[in-house]
């Protein structure tokens, strides 16, 4: 007797868990998503552009790197240098001034120095800063790739969680009205409390589901938000289903796919920018190696072996211990490390589009064999079922089993229909453009 009321009660536990699971899940749904807003993809492809915080911020490392290209171009500033000696300790004998002695009897001088770049350093630092520049917008349109890959898929995924959430509420709002109806007939006797269990049973377990696509949809919804930088919005995507269905991607061809990918992936681009930033570095240090020239001129007032000393000066290193040699070692080891990583690159994108063109291959088969009328058959079979079974003409587990199977036919047809879609936003992606342009 124990442990069967421990039972019971460990059952209203969990009941009141899930009660109060769903409860909080419509409430945060409720509180958090205010506005209503329905979209296409064109408009939020353009919002997104606009608005996304991190393409924005990308945007500020393009402006800091094209600022490094002006720093680059400037010449070296001239040197001065200034001398006056601070105490003249024969100021009594020579008819000089004790403290700062400016006169012709003190100690005064002046320097000017330039440095001069040589072994060309200074086109080379420019073409340096030139290349990271050019890195610079690489990394902003692959992660525009990135993201606007992301954008998409959460816009199909929205759209087809939407399709699979109106099943469960169509479903549930019939079954609660069933319920009501049986609670009627259970409590003037006609039919036994099995039969009425059951069908709440059933409930729940719908009810149950319903939460996992919900919450789904809350964290779609959010990702939506942050990615075009909204919030309170509930967004309703509405694709183009008519373009949907007309694409077949036996159209394309998978070697001109390769060869697209080669043009306009910038992650491939990047990895070919690093190799020649890499080789530059290595030309630069090359010339680092080469000592710099420093010319000078000054004049001394008493500080030599005559009055008013004029004088020009050279300077430059003598390059017997520091010829730069481990930056040099360094910069041509650097090269090597970024032809494997270009050949890795190179690799990737392959794979990256075979498996998208293959993946897009196979939910198009699927698709292809699926009857489009067949959905639409299931679901007024499903009201006749229920009308069927309000008038006893089919029993209870015909009548469940059939809704069951409904619904899972609803899922699963909505699944693969975003599984296709996103075989074929997965091709763009895989390919750096949108070859696919009407989706």
């Amino acid at each position: 007797m124990i442990n069967q009321f421990k039972s019971r009660i460990m059952r209203y536990k969990n009941l009141l868990s899930f009660i109060l699971t769903l409860l909080s899940v419509n409430l945060f749904g409720q509180e958090v998503f205010k506005d209503t807003l329905k979209i296409n993809l064109r408009q939020a492809d353009s919002v997104f552009v606009q608005k996304n915080l991190t393409l924005l911020a990308e945007k500020c490392n393009i402006d800091a790197a094209k600022a490094q290209i002006i720093q680059a171009k400037l010449f070296k500033n001239i040197t001065i240098e200034v001398n006056q000696n601070v105490y003249n300790t024969e100021y009594k004998t020579n008819g000089g001034r004790e403290w700062f002695d400016w006169t012709d009897k003190g100690e005064t001088s002046a320097q000017l120095q330039k440095l001069f770049l040589l072994a060309g350093k200074r086109n080379k630092q420019i073409k340096l800063a030139e290349l990271n520049a050019s890195k610079e917008e690489q990394i902003y349109f692959d992660l525009l790739r990135t993201l606007k890959f992301s954008l998409r898929s959460g816009f199909y995924n929205i759209y087809y969680l939407k399709q699979i959430l109106s099943v469960y509420d169509k479903e549930i709002a019939s079954m609660n009205n069933l319920i009501k109806a049986y609670q009627g007939q259970f409590d003037k006797g006609f039919i036994s409390k099995k039969e009425l269990l059951r069908l709440k049973s059933s409930l729940f377990s719908l009810e149950n589901e319903k939460i996992g696509f919900s919450t789904q949809m809350i964290g779609s919804q959010n990702d939506f938000n942050v990615l075009m930088h909204t919030s309170n919005i509930y967004y309703l995507p509405q694709p183009d289903k008519n373009l949907l269905d007309k694409f077949n991607p036996e159209n394309l061809k998978i070697q001109a796919l390769i060869d697209t990918a080669y043009q306009h992936r910038y992650d491939l681009k990047l990895a070919q920018s690093d190799l020649s930033i890499s080789q530059m570095n290595l030309s630069l240090q090359k010339a680092l190696a080469v000592p710099d020239l420093t010319l000078s001129g000054g004049w001394d007032r008493n500080g030599s072996f005559i009055h008013n000393y004029n004088f020009i000066g050279m300077q430059i290193d003598l390059p017997f211990f520091d010829r730069n040699q481990g930056n040099i070692k360094s910069a041509k080891s650097t090269i090597d490390g970024n032809q494997y990583k270009l050949l890795g690159t190179e690799d990737q994108l392959k794979a990256d589009v075979i498996s998208a063109y293959a993946n897009a291959m196979e939910t198009s088969k699927l698709y292809s064999k699926f009857d489009k009328q067949f959905m639409l058959d299931l679901e007024l079979l499903n009201d006749e079922m229920l009308k069927n079974f309000e008038k006893k003409n089919i029993s209870l587990i015909e009548f469940l089993d059939y809704y069951d199977a409904y619904k899972a036919n609803a899922v699963q047809l909505n699944n693969l229909l975003y599984n296709r879609i996103n075989a074929f936003e997965s091709i763009n992606f895989s390919i750096g453009k949108d070859i696919i342009t009407n989706l």
